[in-house]
């Protein structure tokens, strides 16, 4: 049954930044084994339908990861609004 996370983390990509290699958060660190699938998510979440338009769209790259802890996370890059921030979704393991 997955566990919700839902914290802020600091996210090493490859060189190209593109593709996570290590999160942390709080006071775990962990190190990327394996991308195990990726998708993106362009929805509105909760937003009332009169008020979505195109800034009110979430705009976030998920990824579905195993690490050397032995777990599976979803972790995604929110991108909306000039934001660039990692967060650790939730342990699916």
């Amino acid at each position: 049954m997955p566990r919700f996370i839902g914290k802020p983390a600091r996210v090493e990509c490859t060189p190209e930044g593109t593709t996570p290699t290590a999160l942390a958060w709080n006071d775990t660190i962990v190190q990327v084994v394996e991308i195990l699938s990726e998708w993106q998510d362009f929805g509105f979440g909760g937003t009332h339908p009169a008020a979505r338009t195109w800034r009110t769209r979430r705009h976030r790259n998920y990824y579905r990861v195993k690490c050397d802890d032995g777990h599976m996370y979803d972790i995604y890059l929110d991108r909306g609004s000039g934001r660039r921030q990692w967060h650790v979704y939730r342990q699916v393991d």
